[in-house]
């Protein structure tokens, strides 16, 4: 699998960016890729790779790197 942790508009995803998903805001958690803590027991047959997000109106919410719906809004600061 192994894709690239962009987003649509191909800018780097990276862990602490705030985004949208849909109307929520949230920040980026962890970026889920092969070979990050966990892979092998949990993340490999569960979800593959992607993000993982959390955000006040959702919790903990876990999304593909290029959704659509997944907005980038800025860096951490």
């Amino acid at each position: 699998m192994n894709k690239k942790a962009t987003y649509l508009t191909g800018e780097e995803i990276k862990e602490g960016d705030s985004v949208f998903i849909g109307d929520w805001e949230g920040t980026v958690e962890q970026i889920v890729t092969e070979g990050c803590q966990n892979w092998e027991d949990f993340w490999k047959n569960e979800t593959g790779e992607g993000v993982m997000l959390i955000g006040p109106k959702f919790g903990r919410m876990f999304n593909d790197f290029q959704d659509e719906d997944l907005i980038f809004v800025k860096r951490k600061e």
